[in-house]
This record gives C-alpha cells, structure tokens and sequence, in this order.
C-alpha cells in the first residue's frame, strides 16, 4: 500500500470514528435502555439505609465514654450530675441484690460464650456499653418456670415478658406438657433415628398445609434456615437472581437476604425497599424479571420506637393525603399480593415469628392474604427447634424435570427429628382447636385493654413513655427525644420483668398471663418510668430549656469525631491538652468576675491573632492590654498561680511577674533613650517601635519556654504547654461565655 493509500485509509477511519461512537451508543441503548429506564424508575423507592449502615460499619470507630461523659452525653448540667450517679448507682445494687449464684455463673460463663457476650454488649448503644458492663451484669439465669415467671438460681422470680424471642404464645406450662406427650408418642421410634420418617409426619404436613394454605412443607431446623430455603427455591425455580426485601426488617442471621445487619460483604441480589410505599410497588413493577421473589415480615424488628406491626413511621396529615404511604398494613399487603400476581413473582411470608402469634393461621388469617410461600418456625415446635417452609408446589420443586443434572440442594439433618414432630403434633392439634380459638380471643382482649390502661396510668404519672401494640406483641415508645431512653429496660428488670436481649424493642405476652399478671406488668412500667425520671435521665425544657439543640450537637460531634478519627498519638496529645486546661479552670478560675475579665482578654487575644499579619502595632498593643487585663484578674480576684500549674509546666508567679515586668520596661527604656520626648514622637516613632520589640520580646520568652521545657521534660510536654498557651483564648470563650450572666 503506498504513501497516498494509507493517508486516505487513515482519512477515512478519522471520518467514520464519530459515526461508529453513534452506532456503538445507539446499541448499547438498544440492549441496556430498559434495564436503566427500570432503574431510574425504581429509584425513589430504594432504601438506602442498609447501604449507609454497611459503609458506616465500616468507618465509624469505638469510642466509650468515661463514667463522667456518661452522666453528661445529652449536655445536662452539673447540677443533675450527683443525682444520677446515685441513681445509677442504687439502680446497680438493686440489680445485683440476693443475686450471689447468678452473677458467679454470670461471670464464669462470660468470657467463653460469645452470643451471651454480644447480647450484654448490645443492649444499648455502643458509646455506653463500657460502662455499663463495669456496673452492671445482667445475664438472666433461670433454672424453673412456673406459669409466666422465671425463677433465677438464688431463688428469684421475675415476670417474663421476653416471649423467649416468639418461641411462648401459649405459655410455659403448655410445652412441658407438648414436649412430655411428644415425647411419649416417638419413644419407641428415638431420638437418633434419622431418615426414616415417624407416622407423625404426615399428620403434621397435612394439617401445616390446611393452616399455611398451600400444597408442600418442607421441614428445616430452624427459622433462619427456613428462609435460606425458600429464597434458594425461588431463585432455582423462577430462574431469577434477585430477593425484595423491606428496610427494617429481619429475616434470621443469614446475610443472603440482610443486606444491612452483619453483612460485611455487597449482596447484589437484594433488592431493599421502603415498605408501605407506593414507590416499592412501581419499583417491582418496573425489574419484574430479575425478581425471584418478594420476602415480607409481616412484624419488623429494626426500627427503634415505632409500633408494631411493621415500625412504619408515624402518618402525618401530609402522607395520609398525598396517598405517599399507606395507612393500613392490611391495604398494603393486598397491594402487594396484587402486584406479584401482575408481574408473577412469588410473594414469601417470613411467619417465623408472627406465625400462631397473631393467629393460629398467622398473618396470612389476620390480614387474609395468602402468600405463595410461607415459613414458619419457633413456636411451631411445640418447644422443640424447627423452622418449616410451606409453598406452591411449582415453587417447592428442588429439581429440575427438563435437566435432571440441574439441582436446588437443601437438606437438614435433624429436620424431621423423631421428638421435634412429637411435639410438634401436639401443638397443632391444640392450635386447631376451639380451646385455641378461645385463648387468642382472650388474650387479645387482655392486650388491648393492658394497652389503654397502662397509657392511662403513664399519662396520670407524666412521663415520656407510652406503649403500643398488635395482639400479644407489644412495644415501648417514648414520647420525647432523649440519649438515655434505652436505660429503662434496666429500670424494668428491677421492678421484677424479664425482657431479651432487644430491651424494651420487642416484647410479648404468653396466654397463661392473667388480670393480676397484666396488672403487675403495668405497675412495673409505670414505676420504673417514675424511677428514670426522679433519677434526671429525663430532662424537661424547664430544667434543661436548650436540651434538643444540646443532644443533636453532642450527637453530630460524636458521630464525626468516629468518623474523622486523628491518630492515636494525636488523640492522646489532644486528650493531655484539654485535661491541663480543665485543671487550670477548676484550680483559680472560679469566680465569676475572674471568668469575665479572662471572657474578654481571650476575645481582645483573638483579635490579635488577626490583627496582627495586618497591623503589628496596633496587635501588640491590645495584646498588652489583653495581658495586663488577664493577670490582673488572678491578681485581684483569685491566686494568680497554684500548685497544679508547677506541675502543669506552665509559669509559677515568679517569672509571670517578671515578664510582665519585662513588657513594660520596653517602652519606659524607649522614653528614657529619646531625645525631645514629646507625644508626636511617640506617636510617630516609638509607638511602632516599641510594638515590634513586644513582639520579638513576646517571641523570645515563647520558644525560651519551650527550649528550657523540652530540656527538663522532654519535647511532647514542652509541645503540650505551647499548643495550650495558644489555644487558651479559643478554648476561654467557650468555658466563660456564660459568666456574663453569673450574679457576682
């Protein structure tokens, strides 16, 4: 090819470039286009809170208040200190009173079981936990139950409210009665005979089909396996890859489907949505083909001070208008049901505890929906483990008929333990009954009115706290902000109820509770919410008027301080600075006149920092004044040195005296050398002559100071000393500002 080929050649591929960039984005709209278009759509109804507590998992650091930051994390007073160090105090003898063999097991099981570790760490947020774990240890033993009480190894009996996470709906007595006639009717059979099947399976499949209304049941080991089986059969039958899940709720440990709690990994096949959100539904609407399956909780866990059913925030006037979200949980679930059958995507109850707690037939009977797969677990058992998943049998299938070499494993080997459907059995013919019916009827009825009554009660004490619920579940809220709300829980175990490891987030009434069992449920919130209060971790705008807007500035600094963390080294350094600075305050700046005089020499100072890089003159003059106006407080009002100082390598009053001593020689020794002296002079000369001599004299006592410190203790202190001196200005109007209005 010659010379002039390859110039048209090359002519010709620079003439056509912009044309294959046309092509080439034309077709990647053509294959990618509705994929995005369903993306953009399907925006407003993304949650983004798993994503932001993945990345702050991430970079927000440890940070443990000392005892005193405790007593003061939401900015109160010192003057509500003492009372709730006492309170805190006498909250933690109450707690460990008659309660010798527990707190023993307490401690000798603490440091090799790693759950009960994470339960006592986890209670209440993390800036707290170390001091509570060093005045309190609350790890509930309980060797006998009897009734709705729980009685503890030095003989104690407290009032459980916990609902064993879900697992009691019927009561203690029930499953000691379920477990003893399951076990009488497999014993023969063992409780190591695995594979075959007792008889009782099939009992309980057809009565499990007839509650869950579908037409298989596969039985697991335990709730959060249930789910683990149920999202991979609807992943390997619709040949689908992604799972709709809803902010705030939990679907057992498993990390495929909790795209926030735990998962330190990306879940790209979770899809996680605002639930009741009409959003969510044209989100579904628009990735219908990628969606396996919509996964609901029909009782949420995750979402602090809200009521059940489904922690959904508090409707404003607004939303109910607008239609943004719904009102009724019934209605959305109906909407959703409608919009899986629309796009033919399976819709998953997790009934794993809302199962035979709203209704023997869960939520699917409460809000009369019915799902296209279901699971179920704790209570179920009849006391037993079990997690069991219920669905369409299209849905159920683990292989496939077309490939037989294409295979959905998922096997368990105590699913279908000998014992387990024992019990098992004699809890579904009982939930079946009219002796069921009845209790849930009753006990429904007691909820409720526990409920009003327990609201009445709060209100006559007016206290910050309400309660709410859905059946037997029942939570606590509180009606005013606060950084030491999760500190009731404690306050309630004192006063004789036992809760899980969730406090009061969670918590549910058993059927064996009577009007008396109610009634001292009541009497507990109410008097351990007084107790809070009458300890001051309850501040109201009279006794605190600036607390919201001191709680949100603690909190965004705490946050950013987690977040933004300097290096240990530097940390110390500064924690060293602002110590010496808290004793120099508390050892001669007490007085109120004192604090104004030093209010007003650090502000003249800051002036100074300014003012000097553009009048050097006219800085060392008001920084003499600034000078003579901060000693002469110490002078006049309070010591002008104490012991702590000496040890804070600072200046004793000795060698302040002579350095202001020395300022004010210079321009006497300046008067005293000029020939003629008259105001012109010295206004025209030695004024800014005088002012820079301050300034090299200010200089030369400065990095003197550092030079003799770093000799004698060393550069990290000398270093420590000069940061302070500079810095005191800055940190003066912040610790005096209020002195203006301190009567003298």
């Amino acid at each position: 090819m010659g010379t002039l080929q390859l110039r048209e050649a090359f002519a010709l591929e620079f003439t056509l470039g912009p044309g294959w960039f046309v092509a080439g984005g034309l077709l990647l709209l053509l294959f990618y286009g509705r994929r995005w278009a369903a993306l953009i759509r399907a925006l407003p109804a993304i949650s983004f809170t798993p994503r932001v507590a993945r990345a702050l998992s991430r970079i927000v650091g440890t940070r443990d208040y000392s005892y005193e930051e405790f007593l003061r994390a939401d900015g109160a007073d010192q003057r509500w200190m003492p009372i709730r160090d006492a309170g805190l105090r006498a909250l933690a003898a109450r707690l460990d009173a008659d309660k010798p063999n527990s707190q023993a097991f307490a401690e000798r099981v603490r440091s090799g079981m790693s759950d009960l570790r994470f339960a006592d760490a986890n209670r209440v947020p993390f800036p707290f936990a170390r001091v509570m774990r060093e005045q309190f240890n609350l790890c509930t033993v309980a060797d006998a139950s009897s009734g709705p009480r729980l009685r503890d190894l030095d003989g104690n009996w407290s009032l459980d409210v916990s609902g064993s996470y879900g697992v009691n709906v019927a009561g203690n007595e029930r499953y000691k009665s379920w477990v003893e006639r399951g076990w009488a009717r497999t014993r023969d059979l063992g409780p190591v005979v695995l594979g075959p099947l007792h008889p009782l399976v099939a009992e309980n499949v057809e009565m499990l089909k007839a509650i869950s209304r579908q037409d298989e049941v596969s039985f697991h080991m335990s709730g959060t396996e249930a789910v683990m089986a149920a999202a991979r059969l609807v992943r390997f039958n619709t040949r689908r890859e992604k799972i709709v899940c809803f902010a705030g709720a939990y679907h057992g440990w498993w990390d495929g489907v909790q795209p926030a709690l735990g998962s330190e990994r990306r879940l790209g096949d979770v899809i996680s949505l605002k639930e009741m959100h009409h959003a969510s539904l044209a989100a579904i609407r628009a990735r219908a083909s990628e969606i396996a399956g919509v996964l609901v909780n029909p009782v949420q866990s995750f979402h602090p001070n809200s009521p059940p059913p489904n922690d959904a925030v508090l409707l404003t006037s607004d939303a109910r208008r607008t239609g943004e979200v719904y009102g009724e949980y019934g209605a959305w679930l109906k909407a959703l049901r409608a919009v899986c059958d629309e796009c033919d995507i399976p819709l998953m109850f997790d009934e794993v505890y809302s199962g035979f707690r709203l209704a023997p037939g869960g939520a699917q009977q409460r809000y009369d929906v019915t799902a296209d797969i279901v699971m179920y677990g704790k209570t179920l058992g009849g006391g037993m483990p079990v997690g069991v998943v219920c669905g369409r049998r299209d849905l159920m299938r683990r292989f496939d008929p077309a490939r037989p070499m294409r295979l959905a494993y998922v096997v368990g080997t105590f699913s279908a333990h000998p014992l387990t459907m024992g019990a098992m059995n004699e809890f579904l013919r009982w939930v079946t009954g009219a002796e069921a019916e009845a209790a849930y009827a009753a006990t429904d009825i007691r909820c409720a009115r526990f409920v009003d009554e327990t609201n009445a009660a709060l209100e006559t004490a007016r206290v910050p706290v309400r309660v709410s619920n859905l059946g037997t579940i029942w939570t606590v809220e509180f009606t005013a902000p606060g950084r030491f709300n999760w500190l009731l829980q404690y306050y309630l175990r004192a006063e004789g109820l036992n809760l899980s490891w969730v406090g009061t987030g969670r918590c549910a009434m058993s059927m064996d509770m009577g009007d008396d069992d109610y009634r001292e449920v009541t009497r507990a919130l109410v008097d351990a919410a007084r107790a809070m209060q009458r300890d001051k971790w309850w501040l109201g705008t009279d006794e605190q008027p600036d607390r919201d807007r001191l709680m949100k500035k603690n909190l965004v600094r705490e946050m950013m301080s987690s977040i933004l963390r300097w290096p240990a080294p530097l940390q110390a350094f500064y924690a060293e600075i602002m110590r010496r600075k808290h004793d120099d305050h508390v050892a001669s700046h007490s007085h109120p006149t004192n604090q104004f005089l030093h209010l007003v020499s650090s502000s003249l100072f800051i002036v100074c920092y300014v003012m000097i890089f553009r009048d050097l003159e006219l800085a060392m003059w008001l920084g003499l004044g600034s000078l003579l106006l901060r000693q002469g407080g110490h002078a006049l009002i309070e010591p002008p040195c104490h012991d702590k100082e000496q040890l804070l390598l600072g200046f004793d009053t000795r060698s302040k005296t002579v350095i202001v001593a020395g300022f004010l020689l210079i321009p006497l020794v300046n008067c005293l050398l000029a020939e003629n002296l008259d105001w012109a002079l010295f206004r025209d000369e030695l004024s800014a002559t005088i002012a820079a001599q301050w300034f090299y004299y200010t200089a030369a006592v400065i990095i003197g100071r550092v030079l003799v410190l770093t000799r004698k203790h060393g550069l990290y202190n000398s270093m420590v000393w000069f940061v302070k001196l500079v810095t005191d200005p800055v940190t003066d109007i912040k610790a005096y500002y209020r002195s203006v209005l301190k009567p003298v």
